[in-house]
This record gives C-alpha cells, structure tokens and sequence, in this order.
C-alpha cells in the first residue's frame, strides 16, 4: 500500500469551528482538500496567531524513526526468510515458502490496524495506543535481530533462528499496523483549528517528507548492512535488523519525551464498534424485513435511523471494496517476488552494485516525481478530452494498469529463465565430464545409451559434458587419442554434483580423475557474487601446488588454496569482486615452475576451471552469468508506480467523499482490510502454483489476468454507480460525476 497509508488517521478538527466536521487525510488529494478546507474556515474565523505547537516535531521525529525502522526491516526481510527456509527446503521451495510467509506478514500488519483503530477510539485513547504498543513493537524489532544471529564462527551454534525470528515477525506486524491509524491524526490534534489551520497544512507536509525520508534512506542502507561478514556467515541480518530495532526504540524514546505537551482527547464513543454492532444486530433481526424495506432498517429498533442510514452509505461504497483486495495482492509483491526476481539479475551498474532489495526504493521515487506530474500535467490534460474525469474512472484505470505490471514481469521472466541452471532432483545427481586429452573422446555404443548420448556422440578436446543421471552405477568405457579407457560413475547422494576429469600424463594411457568436491550448481541469489573450482591434473611434478586469484585493480589476493600433489581439486571458493582476475598457480618447491591465466568474472556465474597439460586452462560455466541488468525492472516499477497513482490515491478520496462524515474511521478500516485480504490472496495463489510446480513466469500471467478479469467487472459496477457527495450538513446526488462535482460541494 506504499506510504500514503500512514495518512489513514481521522482528524478531528476542534469544537470550537463554525460547522463541526471530519476529515481523513490520507492520500496527497485528501491533504490538499484538507488543505482548502482549512483556508475556507480560516477566511470565515476571525485571525488570532498560535504559537506552533513544539510538541509535533517529537511527532515528526518518532515517525521518521519509525519509518526508517519497518522500512528497513521490511526491505530485507524476503531475503532473509529465504536464508532461513533453504536451511530445509530447496532454493525454489524456500523462495514460495518465504513469498507466503511474507505475505502473510502483510497482512497482520493491516489487519492490525483494526486493534489500533479500537484502542485509540476506545477510553484508552490515541497516545496510550502509540505509546505501548509502540514499545512492543520496539521489542519485536529486537527479538528479530536476535533472533538473526549467526551459527558459525561468533555466532550461536545450533541457535533456534526460526522460531526465535518469527516471535519477532508477529510482535512488529501487531505494532506497526496497531500504530498506523494514530500517529498522523495524534499530530492533527495538537493544532487548533481554525485559527492554526496554515500551521496544520505544514504538519502534513513535514509528515509526508518524514515518512519518504525516513523509508529511502533505510531502503538504501540495511541491504548493505546485510552484506557485511559477521559470526561465521556472509551476510550479517543481526546488524542489518538492529539498525532498524535501535531506531525503533529512539522513535518511542521521541514520542514519550513529548508526554506532557501534547494534547489529548479521549474518545466518547468508538464508530467502529458501533457500525459493525449495528450490521449484526439487523442480521439477527432479517426475519422482520419486509419486502421494500432495506435490510438495516430493522436495527431501528436498538440504533437511531441516522446511523442506519450513515451505515447504508458505507455498504453502497463497500461493494465495490470487494474488489480491491486484488489490486493489493499484485501491488505487495515488490516486496517478496519483485525482489526475488531483482536477485537473479545484474545490479553492477557504473561500477556500483544495487542490491535486490534495493530496487525497492524505485516507488517511492516514482510518486514523487510522478504525483506532480499527474496533477499539473496528465489530468488536465486529459481532462479536456472528457477523460479520467471521474473518481472511478481513475481508480479502474489503475487496476488494469497495475495487472499490465504483471505482464512485463511476466515477459521478464521469460528472459531470465533462460539462464536458470537446471538442477537434480532428490533422487538425482548431476555429473560434469572434461575431456583434458588433446584429441576428442568416443564413448562405446552401450556406454552412450547408459549416459544418454547419441550413439556418434564425440567430446571435443577441452570440452565439457554435463548430464542428470538417476542414483546408480553407470560403468562407461570409450577411446581417446587411440587409447581405451574405462570409469564407474556411482550416485548415491541426494542432488549431488560431481566432476569427471579425462586426462594423461607424459602421454600415458588416460586416466580418469574424480574430483572429492562438489561443484556449485544453484545460484546464490542472496549474494551474487561468482564461484570458482579448479580440478587439476597438471603434467608437472609437484608436492605443494599452491593456488590464489589476483585482483587485477589492486592487486587483492584471493586463496583458493595448497594441494599436495599436480592432480587434484578444490572446493567451491566465492569471490568478493567481479570483473579481471589472474588465476596464479605456482609450484611452492625449488623447481620453483609457475604459470597465470586472466580472465573476466561475472556476477551469479559458477566457474570450473580445468588445469591440464603444462598450463592449459579450459573455463566451464557451471551457471550462466546473471546477464539481465537490473534496471530491466524499473518498467514494471514504473508501470505499477502509475497505477497506484490511478487508484490508491484516488480510490480513497473518492471513499471518503461518499461516506457521511461520521463513518469515516470506518472506511479507514475497511480500506485497510482490503491490503490484508489482498495479501491473503497473494499468498494462496503462491501455495496453489508451488504444489501444482508450475513456473514463476505463469504465476506473474495468472496474477495479470485476475487482475484483467475484476477490473472489467470493476468497471461494470463503476458504470452503474450513483455518486452522492456528503457536504456537513447534507449529502447531494450527482447524476454526471466528476471531480468537478466536488467543487459544486465545496461551493455550498
């Protein structure tokens, strides 16, 4: 839902105006009507000059905190469920479990916003509500940190990370989302209004610049936080969580340091308890309905009709919430399969890389130089050709260009499938076969049968073969430079990988090395950085071969490592830096022989370096180079940035407009039940296509055309909307709406 949620607050504005109303600001368009409205009842009230109210800038500050803090956590926390479950699942596995997961998450933190909305409507009153479950928020920001320690070195060993991280997980999704319909409406309340009507409209202003401030810079800053090396492990998410968890703490430390300057109002009755009372209440009642009469009616009998009738209004706006939930679930996963799909790109731009998670801060980017545009450009412009006039003209627009996202995500994943590595399954191994003779190999006719070959299949000189073979025996026999030689691939390890290297010595019959290490065959999309193995069986005597990587931009050393003899393997070896390296292989004996090999190394790429001969060196890619860059997302980031330009901001201006002012709060929550439903959404299509196996490019189609489907009905009960208009005092019916009609209102 982006950050224009954290404007879902319900600002009462004084009793001491001349007409008492309500008025939400939560999207830019609601803060500038609020704005209008505020001039109008300022040029009606007689001027008087307020000190600013001090106590809003510990306001503005925790919510800078705050922001930086789930914003920080929320950036990096897919990768970090993926580290988690690939400890159990397989990469593919871990990444739909940790998608549901994440999802599943969201929707806690807006379903939590019910809770909040009670508390702070009930006696316990708005500051409480932030003040307490503020702090436990804080808390599960720390228990996650902890939670995110390290097993290996420093670390914890055997350390519960799961449990531990989703006790954490659960308190933040009930603290940020029990927050959220406070903080801005707490900040309204220390203005009064009208005569501090200008200061207000500087508090929603400073408000916004905190939130985009406050969630650019931690979106920015913990995925680089999480790349530093920390307890025996790559990637440190106990410093990159802390980060936000000790700024969480300083936001409640801000706020509370405020306490006795604010001002508080305590709540005389809660609406939203009332409004969902009043709707069970006439449910048990349905059998006094008689035929014409409207199935709320019958709560007459406990509530007043004005309430029935305010309650009437927020059902004709709630059928058509039905269908928001769908919007959502596309629109949230930037966060889960955005991200996964940024970690298998190439973020190395200009020398710089941009990490997945980063990619992130592409939307808030984009409202900010989109909204401007939108307001003094496109709608104007359109406007004059009679398009994108009404409220849900916009808001059905926004949909199918949200679904339109999904199919350029979709295309997307086409592309970077290609370089996907194709992997074994439990019951499968892989082998990678090296021809380092200097003449091709044959193999026997019943030998390329049992490896699956073409019976005139020839492996070239310096070639590599690689296949996926069921567990078993497979013995293989063939000819190479005229002379006979004979392996026996066993397999019995659960997607195992192993290297077969052909070669000879002095001109020697050939003889077949297999190497005591496996090879990297998954990609590691957490950190991209490439993967090297040598397999070696030089025809040079040596006792002590030692091996290293030479940056060539500075001269950094990488050790791969010291073998004690000319045939042999290493393990899998990750590089800190890409681009040119010199492999250096030396003979640590007074023969004293040495040779280099320089190369290019590219980001995701898994390298089998094969050393034969004197110094011949063949390069095999055990996975491809991530060769999509990541800026190929920015389409899908700016489509779906226009869409929700189109719809959430205008959808929750048009909602308010079309509910009576007392049933605001309730739109709130119902607005914000949508995201969570969304995200429910997200996350049973997400189990439905990972039990079926189907691709991810299918699921980002599938997503495109629900999306497609409940716009058009969207569009058909948009077609058949009645607008009503709710001034303080009355409500007006507009049989041609458009924005325009709002002005008919505010001319009243």
């Amino acid at each position: 839902m982006g950050k224009k949620t954290e404007f879902l607050g319900l600002l009462n504005y004084g009793k001491n105006n001349k007409r008492e109303y309500t008025q939400l600001a939560t999207e830019e368009k609601d803060i500038e009507q609020s704005k209008n409205n505020q001039k109008k009842d300022e040029d009606e009230s007689p001027g008087q000059s307020l000190p600013y109210p001090k106590q809003i800038f510990f306001i503005i500050s925790m919510e800078t905190c705050e922001r930086f803090s789930y914003y920080g956590m929320n950036t990096i926390l897919t990768i970090y469920l993926i580290s988690l479950f690939k400890r159990t699942y397989s990469e593919e596995k871990a990444n739909d479990v940790s998608t549901i997961f994440y999802h599943v998450y969201k929707f806690g933190c807006y379903a939590s916003g019910l809770i909040g909305a009670a508390l702070a409507d009930s006696f316990v009153g708005k500051y409480r509500t932030i003040l307490y479950i503020g702090t436990m928020y804080a808390i599960g920001q720390a228990i996650l940190s902890f939670g995110a320690v390290g097993r290996g070195e420093g670390g914890i060993a055997n350390f519960p990370n799961q449990p531990v991280s989703f006790i954490g997980i659960f308190l933040i999704a009930l603290g940020t989302g029990g927050i959220k319909p406070c903080v801005v409406s707490f900040g309204a309340d220390q203005f009064k209004v009208p005569e501090q009507a200008k200061q207000m409209a500087t508090y929603f202003a400073m408000f916004y610049a905190s939130i985009n401030f406050g969630s650019m810079i931690s979106t920015v800053a913990t995925p680089y936080l999480r790349r530093v090396e920390c307890m025996g492990e790559e990637s440190c998410f106990s410093l990159a969580f802390g980060l936000p968890a000790v700024l969480m703490f300083i936001a409640v430390f801000f706020f509370f340091f405020g306490r006795n300057s604010y001002t508080r109002h305590t709540p005389d009755k809660n609406i939203v308890t009332i409004f969902f009372k009043c709707s069970w209440h006439a449910l048990k009642r349905r059998k006094f309905k008689t035929k014409y009469q409207h199935w709320l009616d019958v709560a007459v009998d406990r509530f007043d009709q004005e309430t029935i009738d305010d309650i009437k209004a927020v059902y004709r706006v709630g059928v058509l919430f039905l269908l928001y939930p769908m919007y959502w679930a596309l629109y949230d996963q930037q966060g889960s399969r955005w991200t996964i799909q940024a970690m298998k790109m190439n973020g190395f731009t200009w020398g710089w890389q941009i990490l997945p998670d980063q990619m992130q801060v592409a939307n808030p980017i984009l409202i900010l130089l989109l909204i401007p545009l939108f307001d003094q450009v496109i709608y104007p412009s359109l406007g004059k050709c009679g398009l994108l006039k009404t409220p849900l003209q916009r808001v059905v627009t926004g949909c199918f260009i949200c679904g339109l996202s999904f199919v350029i995500s979709g295309v997307l994943e086409l592309q970077l499938r290609k370089g996907y590595p194709d992997l074994p399954k439990v019951d499968q191994a892989k082998i990678f076969l090296h021809n380092g003779l200097e003449c091709p190999v044959t193999f026997d006719p019943a030998s390329a049968i049992v490896l699956g070959l073409e019976a005139d299949y020839s492996l070239p000189s310096g070639g590599t073969m690689e296949k996926i073979l069921n567990h078993g025996s497979y013995p293989v026999a063939g000819e190479g430079c005229e002379k006979r030689f004979t392996m026996d691939i066993t397999l019995a390890d659960p997607e195992e990988s192993r290297t077969y290297l052909i070669s000879s010595k002095s001109g020697g019959d050939p003889v077949v090395f297999r190497s005591s290490h496996e090879d990297q065959i998954e990609k590691d999309n957490e950190d991209p950085m490439p993967f090297v193995r040598l397999i070696g069986s030089l025809d040079r005597p040596c006792s002590s071969v030692v091996a290293r990587l030479i940056r060539s931009k500075n001269s950094e050393v990488k050790n791969i490592g010291t073998f004690g003899s000319s045939t042999f393997d290493s393990e899998v070896v990750k590089m800190e830096h890409t681009k040119e390296h010199i492999l250096n292989v030396r003979c640590d004996e007074s023969s004293g022989w040495e040779f280099n090999h320089t190369m290019e190394y590219e980001v995701g790429a898994s390298y089998n370096l094969f050393l034969t001969g004197q110094e011949n060196v063949s390069v095999y890619f055990v996975t491809s180079p991530n060769s999509v860059h990541i800026f190929w997302l920015l389409p899908q980031y700016a489509v779906v940035t226009i869409g929700e330009i189109l719809f959430s901001i205008t959808s929750m201006e048009f909602a308010y407009s079309q509910a009576p002012p007392s049933m605001k709060s309730v739109i709130q929550a119902l607005y914000l039940m949508t995201t969570a439903v969304g995200n429910l959404i997200t996350m049973v299509i997400v189990e439905i296509f990972s039990a079926i196996g189907l691709e991810q490019y299918l699921e980002f189609f599938t997503f495109a055309g629900l999306m497609t489907v409940v716009s058009f009905i969207l569009m058909w009960l948009a077609s058949r909307y009645e607008y009503v208009y709710y001034t303080e005092t009355e409500k007006k019916s507009v049989d041609n709406p458009g924005y325009e009609a709002e002005d008919v209102q505010k001319s009243d």
